[in-house]
């Protein structure tokens, strides 16, 4: 499920005939203006907070020193928000939009291109349900530009491409993506849209339950965790409720930790501990494309403002910066934020 850089490299010279093409727009983003880096705040050193920010108790350690059992050093805490993934959303099977629209040209089945679907809805009129794809790039911004020189808390990793919801075939089959996730079952449905008003209020005022794991709020239902979304309200809705169901499979799968919490601070690594049922607090949305919204929006958050002016025809594909919540000991010596 994952490609290297050099594997994805590979396979745009192999594949790609035409690498840019008309049903296929993007752009690459300005990681200098196009990011909102007060999405980073509010940041914490030995449990004194020095800058504000909206934030949430994560239930780490307030001491002013931490101890790394693995190699038994110490430290001091250190929380803040990493600007560490990208991700993008398309109804084009293979189009990237945050590489500046490009696309894979392999062979897949016609019924991977996204779309928009109209139906009678059983209280009489019509409903709409929409199908997309997601891609997600490892893209530790911090350490791509050169922001921090060495510290353990930052993701050092390079540029990659970890996910693509093309080349996953439980995307577009729910029954098959609930082997994945077989808890879900009970929270598919009714369970799931009778708690969305409720998670909604508490992301206005701060950030979600975490306790209602199966909602997304008012971006809709979390589980399955596929491209078939039942409710369809906007292109921007859409693709933040896709992009955080690929979050949440990634966690079930094993191939996405949690960096916040007691347990990820005595890691004392920039890649936290094992969590497959996703604490959804722990992320953060800033849109970049098609144009940024210099904003920090917690997952189930109602997007009324953020939203503006994103109903065009051309706005068909959205991209984010993700901002992840880190709770890490820097250990002394190492040269933090």
């Amino acid at each position: 499920m994952g490609f290297k850089a050099k594997a994805l490299l590979s396979i745009l010279v192999l594949y790609c005939a035409n690498s840019f093409s008309a049903d296929c727009q993007g752009s690459f983003p300005n990681l200098i203006s196009d990011i909102c880096y007060d999405c980073a705040y509010p940041l914490k050193l030995a449990g004194i907070t020095f800058s504000d920010g909206s934030d949430y108790d994560t239930g780490a350690s307030t001491s002013p020193v931490c101890l790394c059992a693995n190699n038994l050093t110490a430290g001091f805490p250190m929380s803040f928000w990493e600007p560490e993934y990208m991700m993008d959303t398309t109804f084009t099977a293979g189009c990237m939009p945050l590489l500046g629209g490009i696309k894979i040209t392999i062979p897949w089945n016609t019924n991977q291109n996204g779309a928009i679907n109209y139906t009678n809805a059983s209280i009489q009129g019509k409903s709409r349900q929409a199908f997309v794809q997601v891609n997600e790039y490892l893209s530790p911004v911090m350490t791509l530009l050169g922001l921090v020189n060495d510290s353990p808390c930052l993701d050092k990793r390079s540029f990659d491409t970890p996910y693509a919801s093309w080349a996953d075939p439980t995307w577009g089959d729910d029954i098959l993506s609930m082997i994945l996730t077989p808890y879900a079952y009970p929270f598919a449905g009714a369970a799931a849209i009778a708690t969305e008003g409720v998670d909604s209020v508490a992301a206005i005022v701060g950030f979600p339950i975490k306790e209602f794991f199966w909602t997304a709020g008012s971006w809709g239902s979390v589980y399955p965790v596929t491209g078939n979304v039942a409710t369809f309200n906007s292109v921007e809705q859409l693709s933040r409720l896709a992009t955080m169901r690929v979050l949440a499979k990634l966690h079930a799968a094993g191939l996405q930790q949690t960096t916040a919490g007691d347990g990820a601070l005595k890691s004392c690594g920039a890649f936290g501990v094992p969590e497959f049922v996703m604490d959804k607090r722990q992320y953060r949305y800033n849109r970049i494309y098609p144009f940024p919204d210099n904003a920090c929006t917690p997952i189930s958050r109602p997007l009324l403002t953020v939203e503006r002016n994103t109903g065009r025809p051309q706005d068909r594909d959205m991209g984010y910066y993700i901002f992840r919540r880190k709770d890490c000991c820097e250990t002394f010596g190492a040269s933090g934020l």
